[in-house]
């Protein structure tokens, strides 16, 4: 009961108080509307993914519609755009191959007109050189003009047809044609020598054909019998009247009205006498190709135009269009239209030409590409038609050639482009399914969580919740990033890791740049084990101090480039270049136990390398080059290694082994390597002690004290040791000496000798230095043909008169008596400078080169084995020459001296005017360039005045004036005369008066070497000051033009440039200047000790030298400057001179001291310097007449 009024009670007291229970009632309202409002909230959701799915599905439809359009547009793009290009690549070629026909055909036409008329000019000279009065001429060399004429021509029959008027002068014509049948006898005889046929009897006077029949001609005519024709094969021709042929006659009137060759139709229609009687061959000819004759009228003189005779030939058509070209063309048809009755058509491919028949036979389907064009309107025709009617060519392409360029290619690649976009369609919709199905999971999940979050938080508090997390998730992601970032830096930091990286790196600048800042560590390192090499080029200071920039370049580049290859292959790493020093090391990045063999390895190959591409170099970079050597220093130890940051970081070593490594090379010797004790010590343990040898004295290094140091052999010393030690291993068996075989060539004749006999009489070096000036004087050859193709001068002259020209100054011997005061320059003309071939560009005759290679090689063998007159000092003398030309070429001076030259229309005309002429005439270059290299020739090593004195049979014959200069350029010239020598002089000049301007510049430049002939010198100073010191009124009183006195200032130029050459060693470098020097002193002290010079040339030898640089070289030098042509290259030599005359005044005595210990008291071996000196057998005898001229003064 208690129970039941508890539940009663209670369910009443929920009754009575509801505002006390509405509160719970009221909490599961909310949440009820809480779930009702969401549930709102999703259908509000739903109602927007609806709207956003039908606009993605229309964006899909889209994006598809888009694709389908795209694909079909691409391909329909494509299709038009392959099939333009082709049509395009059709229209061009077509075009290029109609205007290909139409210049071939104008050309050849023309071509063979102007042989035509040249032949019968031909014929008119033979008849007024015989003195035969027309129409009764016969020439028995006839055939064998011809047949050159038919060679260039392509004619097939060529025949002769004199002009007979008059009763009488028929008669006359029977009884000569029958009295001259010589003729036919040898042109059977030249036609048997052809391969051809015979001919037969001829008809006794001239006939004309009637119904197959040969009717004999009456009246008066004019008559046109044919005469002598080639080939002779069918004689019943002969006499046969050209005028029967109605047509022919036509033609034939009409040249004679016009004095005009003119053409003919096609043979076999209107001349059908003349086809039968020419025999079976013509009558196929004509019938399977158009074939015309040419009607060339030959005139009884060049003055009086009256036609005597006419040259027939008859020329084929298909030649005409055959393209020159060997590309395999497509074919196109030809059409030949006549223009009022006749057509014919032609095929054309490549070379070829194919008649296809008297018809117009091209496919009409090509109508529209036609092109047309008149064919050779500069040549005369005669049409049958009438003279309305005219050739025109008709060009069609053929069914072939559209076919090769109309291909399926566009269709092909259309479709395949179509397909490669439906192919990318399908994989853009399988793809955007992938992704539509992932984001449908994603956002089920989600929608799923949504209701999940929404169930059990508010939004401002689902909200919130959200962004903390997405903060938190990105600081969780930053974490491990920056750790990972931070790891890597530190990796980077390491020193080690950094140095392998820049060594490895081509481009250290960037690593510079990377470095800017300094914020990190330094990249170096410590390398215990490393072995360094310096290698430096001995006597490059000296060498370079004569080159151009662009010769040394050549040079350090050539040899630089070869040591890297060679360190790519040993795994060398190269550190830097300084200079002409190459430095490199081993042992680092990556340390290795092997370091100082590798560098050893290393160092054997670039010495080996270096030698070679010097010897090679040689004939390109000039003398001397080959006399370059090469010293190396090695040393092994630590050191240390790492980037030096800044501006152009660069790797860098430091430490003791790096400067104990260059001091070992500086005190090294050319082409050794010298190593350190540590390096040797290496290389035996290494098992390497057979390369090794102990250098027997002690070296004294700067800041090192004594050091014992090794030679490393190289390979060319190993191998010398291993030859010497089987050498005296097979003596020591054989129990003999080893006898070395003497080889006595003997005297070689000019005429007879070879190329390679006169090389083998030179060393390996002259050899070089022939090839060095071969190419010198090349180069300037083809200058002179540019110059000479581009001039209006006339260029030919008569063979005879030229040949006849060379003969007489052969025989001129005082050549002193040819010397000029001006030499007369040609003037500046602007067309040969707009019009001129570039140089490069022209081609030299192997001949050529060949006679130039061996005029070389004889001047070479032609000097004799002087100390310093010899051909190595002429070569010296030749390149101090092309250099100093070289300087007056360029424009900068030109600038320099006026600043408007830049500004001027004509820079050629500011240059040609600011060196007086030099820079526009090649000739004087080429001829100052062949002087210098002859000027010493057979030099006897005495001087002029010794000559004299001794009453020497030179003397004699040059009246004891320059005698060594004259003798010189006569050899040379003699020489040069010979009929081997031909084609190289024809080069040089091709006419009298380019032959007078060489003798001219050859002879002037030459005698200018004679410094100590005291009247040419006093000449020489006083045109010097009329020159560039003299007043208007002095210029006036010599009665000079501004031509002439601008020549004077040319020619004097060029003695000054060939007197500063000939002493060029003065003005260089000081070891070049002492090593001429020196030679020049052995020369004279030779010739003391042979009784051949007064005074010991050791007792004035400092004072002398003094003298002659205070009164000569320096103001020589003066002089270079002074006249302004030479640039920077007269400050150079004048320089040079001043720092040589100092140092000679400082150290010439001890130099002196020097040279007599070296060559005072040798005694001369030489028997060159006899009084009657014999000539070397190894030396070339002269059989061209000079020296029995000598012989006999």
């Amino acid at each position: 009961m208690e129970k039941i009024s508890e539940t009663e009670s209670s369910g009443k007291s929920s009754s009575n108080v509801g505002k006390q229970v509405i509160l719970p009632e009221r909490e599961d309202s909310t949440l009820d509307d809480s779930i009702h409002f969401n549930t709102n909230e999703q259908e509000v959701v739903v109602q927007d993914d609806g709207i956003e799915k039908a606009a993605i599905s229309c964006l899909r439809f889209f994006v598809l519609f888009l694709m389908i359009g795209s694909t079909i547009g691409a391909g329909v793009a494509t299709w038009k755009f392959l099939s333009s290009q082709e049509q395009e690549d059709f229209n061009k070629e077509f075009d290029v191959i109609a205007e290909d026909i139409k210049q071939l055909s104008y050309r050849r036409m023309t071509e063979k007109a102007d042989d035509f008329a040249s032949l019968a000019s031909t014929l008119t000279g033979l008849a007024i050189n015989s003195n035969t009065i027309w129409p009764f001429f016969t020439d028995s060399n006839l055939p064998m003009i011809v047949s050159n004429f038919m060679a260039t021509t392509g004619a097939g029959l060529v025949f002769l047809a004199p002009l007979v008027q008059g009763e009488q002068e028929r008669e006359k014509w029977a009884n000569y044609s029958q009295q001259n049948q010589g003729w036919i006898a040898d042109g059977v005889e030249f036609t048997k020598q052809q391969g051809l046929l015979n001919v037969s009897d001829i008809y006794p006077t001239i006939f004309r054909r009637s119904n197959g029949e040969n009717v004999a001609e009456e009246g008066s005519g004019p008559f046109l019998p044919l005469w002598q024709f080639f080939p002779s094969r069918d004689s019943p021709l002969v006499n046969f009247n050209m005028l029967s042929d109605p047509h022919y006659k036509e033609v034939f009137n009409s040249v004679v009205e016009s004095k005009e060759l003119a053409m003919t139709d096609y043979l076999g229609i209107t001349n059908q006498d003349l086809v039968e009687l020419s025999g079976p061959d013509t009558q196929y000819l004509v019938s399977v190709q158009p074939t015309s004759l040419f009607l060339t009228p030959v005139f009884k003189d060049s003055t009086n135009q009256e036609v005597v005779a006419i040259l027939n030939s008859d020329v084929s058509w298909l030649p005409m269009f055959a393209r020159a070209s060997d590309e395999d063309i497509p074919p196109v048809d030809v059409v030949i239209d006549e223009g009022c009755q006749r057509r014919i058509t032609i095929r054309i491919t490549a070379q070829k030409a194919e008649f296809i028949g008297f018809v117009d036979s091209h496919d009409s389907t090509y109508d529209d590409y036609e092109v047309a064009f008149p064919f050779a309107p500069d040549v005369p025709s005669h049409h049958l038609a009438g003279p309305d009617c005219s050739y025109t060519i008709r060009v069609f392409p053929t069914k072939e050639f559209w076919e090769i360029y109309h291909t399926s290619n566009p269709g092909t690649t259309a479709g395949i482009v179509t397909a490669a976009f439906f192919f990318i369609g399908i994989i853009f919709y399988l793809y955007d399914a992938a992704v539509h199905f992932r984001q449908k999971r994603i956002l089920r999940v989600a929608s799923q969580s949504e209701q999940i979050l929404s169930v059990l938080y508010p939004k401002s508090i689902r909200d919130r919740l959200f962004g903390i997390e997405e903060k938190k998730e990105e600081e969780h992601k930053s974490v491990p990033t920056t750790k990972r970032k931070q790891m890597k830096e530190d990796l980077i930091k390491a020193s080690r890791y950094q140095l392998k990286h820049f060594m490895k790196s081509s481009s250290p600048s960037g690593q510079g740049d990377s470095l800017e800042g300094f914020g990190s560590k330094p990249i170096a390192d410590l390398f215990l084990n490393a072995t360094v090499i310096f290698a430096d080029i001995a006597g490059f200071t000296a060498w370079s101090s004569v080159r151009e920039p662009a010769q040394v370049f050549t040079l350090l580049e050539t040899v630089y480039r070869a040591f890297d290859t060679i360190a790519k292959r040993k795994k060398v790493f190269k550190v830097e270049t300084v200079g002409d020093c190459y430095v490199a090391v081993t042992g680092l990045p990556e340390p290795t136990k092997a370091h100082a063999s590798i560098m050893a390895g290393f160092a054997r190959d670039c010495v080996s390398r270096f030698v070679d591409l010097v010897s090679v170099l040689e004939t390109t970079l000039g003398p001397d080059t080959g006399d370059l050597g090469i010293r190396v220093g090695m040393h092994s130890g630590p050191v240390t290694a790492g980037v030096l940051r800044g501006d152009k970081s660069r790797f860098q070593l430091f430490g003791d082994t790096v400067n104990t490594a260059a001091r070992i090379e500086s005190t090294g010797m050319r082409n050794r390597i010298q190593m350190s004790e540590e390096t040797a010590d290496l290389l035996a343990a290494a098992g390497k002690v057979h390369w090794l040898r102990r250098r027997d004295e002690v070296v004294t290094a700067k800041g090192k004290g004594k050091l014992q140091t090794y030679w490393l052999l190289t390979k060319e010393e190993e191998r010398a040791e291993m030859e010497a030690a089987a050498d005296k291993l097979s003596s020591e068996n054989d129990n003999r000496a080893v006898i070395q075989e003497q080889i006595n060539q003997a005297p070689l004749d000019i005429k007879t000798c070879t190329l390679e006999e006169v090389e083998s009489l030179l060393s390996p070096k002259v050899r070089r230095l022939c090839k060095w000036n071969v190419d010198v004087l090349a180069k300037l050859l083809r200058q002179i043909i540019a110059h000479r193709n581009s001039s209006d001068a006339v260029h030919s002259s008569n063979e005879d008169v030229l040949s006849e020209r060379e003969s007489e100054i052969r025989d001129q011997y005082m050549v002193l008596d040819e010397v000029v005061e001006i030499i007369p320059l040609p003037g500046f003309d602007p067309r040969v400078y707009r019009e001129q071939q570039n140089p490069e560009e022209v081609h030299l005759p192997d001949a050529v080169i060949d006679q130039m290679r061996l005029y070389v090689a004889c001047m070479a063998t032609m000097y004799r084995d002087n100390a310093f007159h010899n051909f190595e000092h002429a070569s010296h003398v030749m390149m101090s020459v092309s250099k100093l030309l070289s300087r007056i070429v360029s424009a900068d001076d030109v600038f320099n001296a006026d600043e408007n030259a830049a500004m001027s229309r004509n820079l050629q005309w500011s240059i040609h005017d600011h060196t007086y002429g030099i820079t526009s005439d090649p000739m004087t270059q080429f001829s100052v360039i062949l002087a210098a290299l002859v000027h010493d020739l057979d030099h006897l090593g005495v001087s002029n005045a010794q000559l004299v004195k001794e009453n020497h049979k030179l003397a004699k014959v040059f009246k004891s004036q320059s005698v060594a200069e004259q003798n010189s350029i006569v050899l040379a010239w003699d020489i040069l005369m010979d009929e081997r020598f031909h084609d190289f002089r024809r080069m040089i000049y091709t006419a009298p008066f380019e032959l007078e301007r060489f003798r001219q510049l050859m002879a002037n430049t030459v005698l200018a070497t004679d410094i100590f002939d005291k009247q040419l010198n006093t000449l020489r100073r006083k045109r010097w000051d009329l020159a560039f010191h003299g007043s208007a009124s002095a210029l006036q009183q010599a009665e000079d033009t501004t031509r002439d006195n601008v020549n004077r200032k040319a020619t004097i130029v060029i003695e000054h440039l060939i007197q500063a050459s000939d002493v060029s060693h003065t003005m260089q470098h000081w070891h070049i200047y002492c090593k001429w020097n020196e030679r020049l002193f052995q020369e004279m002290t030779a010739a003391h000790k042979a009784g051949r010079l007064a005074f010991d040339p050791a007792e004035k030898w400092y004072e002398g030298e003094m003298g002659f640089f205070d009164n000569y070289v320096i103001p020589l030098a003066k002089k270079l400057k002074e006249c302004g042509v030479f640039g920077v290259a007269s400050d150079e030599y004048l320089n040079y001179a001043m720092e040589n005359r100092r140092e000679w005044e400082e150290k010439g005595q001890e130099f002196v001291a020097d040279l007599v210990r070296k060559h005072g008291q040798k005694k001369s071996t030489s028997s060159r310097l006899s009084k009657s000196p014999k000539r070397n057998s190894r030396r070339m005898s002269l059989t061209v007449g000079y020296m029995s001229k000598v012989e006999s003064a």
